[in-house]
């Protein structure tokens, strides 16, 4: 074989071979930069915006009751702690909002 040939060959042999090293080399930095990739699990998931009073208040009397109370996700379990400023079984705008805040709040 041609001696100019197999310099040439070799030449581009260790290009490639030093392209390669260098982007294997980076890839380290790189991941570590970069943010992990991770799926979103049912805590991460957001959760959806809670119904308002009006929503709820199904009658449109301007209070909710036990009844109406079933279509918030744990609101039937705080109302007798919610309805504490005016005990009627009913919950009025201030007393839902509380009702919110006290599902909101880990236990």
């Amino acid at each position: 074989m041609n001696h100019r040939l197999r310099q040439e060959r070799s030449t581009f042999l260790l290009f490639l071979g030093a392209t390669c090293v260098s982007l294997m080399a980076a890839l380290p930095i790189v991941t570590a930069v970069l943010p992990p990739a991770t799926s979103p699990t049912p805590a991460d998931a957001p959760r959806p915006a809670p119904l308002t009073f009006e929503q709820v208040d199904r009658n449109h009397d301007g209070f909710v009751d036990r009844e109406e109370a079933r279509a918030v996700e744990g609101l039937l379990d705080v109302f007798a702690l919610a309805d504490m400023r005016h005990p009627d079984g009913r919950l009025d705008k201030v007393e839902f909002g509380k009702a919110l805040s006290l599902i909101a709040q880990p236990r």
